[in-house]
């Protein structure tokens, strides 16, 4: 099948479902507004010379392309098209009048986009109703989805690869004396990284004895307030920012950690609390919908509220108080996740409704 992603290609999650789909045979093209390069994969690249971090009104540019992007897609002639991200790859997509495509939401896109004016709403309702399928990645997100459209959603969650992310990739000495905790997220406000800060430094300014350490991978527009707050709750010497880090990387630190946190203000789906579950880690995680979605709340997980640093605090001291608790709940969060997001798993079945896309689109 040849399979055609109108996506940005130097996107971790594209290269993900790209490469998961050329492993299989199939011969796969992405139409991107930035340029990277996916083993196998024919990237077509249009130079719009937009800052992908640039402001909404910046990236209207992008809306210019859709001629371009329509004579690129016929000139692939894929059997089905793959639009990623409801609003400039989806509105590009809307105005340049391909037919029968399918959608796949992503999270900022359907959480943050349509609140910022009427014209956002408006922009994100002329994305999904045009589109012929929409996909979500959680039941959470099209719940979400349909304010917007009353079409039907598919939910295809994000897999994850239980080889790459294991308890085998842990390899820190037990007898360390630490507790570890961390978290591997971008530096942005959603996620609630002043949250685990602020439950840290509680731990260690009214419990010294907790031998606490935390370590925290990610980039994003935050990082250095974030730096700044953790010397001001005087965190700075037991905290370690390691930066982006590839996700062979991070599948160590999720292994290596006593405690994973996922302390999200909302999620669309919570695929690093699935790595963490993978590599038998017990994670606490917010009450956000996309988070429990990922887990199952108080047996591979336990919840706090979101951007309650004390709650999360006293789930932290909890957890460290009751190590065969950590491991019966580590222990569990590794079969959930075979059984319910395993990589392959996951990815058959969203196989399975692009073939169910292409078919219905030959009749139309």
């Amino acid at each position: 099948m040849k399979i055609c992603f109108i996506a940005p290609a130097d996107n971790y999650h594209t290269a993900k479902w790209c490469k998961w789909f050329h492993s299989r045979g199939h011969d796969i093209h992405v139409v991107s507004f930035t340029d990277a390069a996916i083993d196998g994969v024919t990237i077509h690249s249009l130079i719009t010379n937009v800052d992908v971090n640039g402001s909404d009104f910046s990236k209207l540019k992008y809306l210019r392309y859709a001629g371009e992007v329509k004579r690129i897609v016929e000139q692939i002639k894929p059997d089905v098209i793959n639009v990623h991200y409801a609003t400039s790859y989806g509105t590009v997509a809307a105005l340049s009048g391909l037919k029968n495509y399918v959608l796949s939401v992503w999270g900022s896109d359907i959480y943050d986009f349509p609140k910022r004016s009427v014209f956002h709403k408006a922009m994100l309702k002329f994305s999904l109703n045009h589109a012929k399928y929409i996909f979500s990645t959680s039941n959470a997100m099209a719940e979400e989805t349909k304010k917007y459209t009353g079409k039907k959603i598919e939910i295809t969650p994000f897999g994850v690869d239980t080889e790459l992310f294991s308890p085998d990739k842990r390899n820190r000495d037990s007898s360390d004396g630490e507790f570890v905790v961390g978290t591997v997220k971008a530096l942005t406000p959603k996620y609630g990284i002043e949250y685990l800060l602020k439950a840290v430094a509680i731990i260690k300014n009214e419990y010294p004895q907790i031998p606490i350490k935390l370590r925290i991978a990610g980039k994003g527009s935050h990082e250095e307030e974030y730096k700044k707050l953790s010397m001001l709750l005087g965190i700075d010497d037991i905290t370690t920012w390691l930066g982006f880090i590839p996700q062979e990387q991070a599948a160590e630190e999720w292994a290596n950690m006593d405690v994973g946190i996922v302390a999200s203000m909302h999620e669309s789906f919570g695929v690093s609390a699935v790595e963490a579950q993978a590599c038998g880690t017990p994670v606490i995680i917010s009450d956000a919908p996309g988070l429990k979605e990922a887990t199952s709340p108080g047996q591979t997980s336990v919840v706090v509220p979101r951007g309650d640093e004390a709650a999360l605090a006293d789930m932290l001291i909890k957890l460290y108080k009751d190590p065969i608790l950590r491991k019966k709940i580590g222990i569990r969060g590794r079969k959930y996740v075979g059984e319910n997001y395993e990589l392959n798993q996951c990815f058959e079945k969203i196989y399975k409704l692009l073939i169910i896309a292409a078919n219905q689109c030959e009749k139309l």
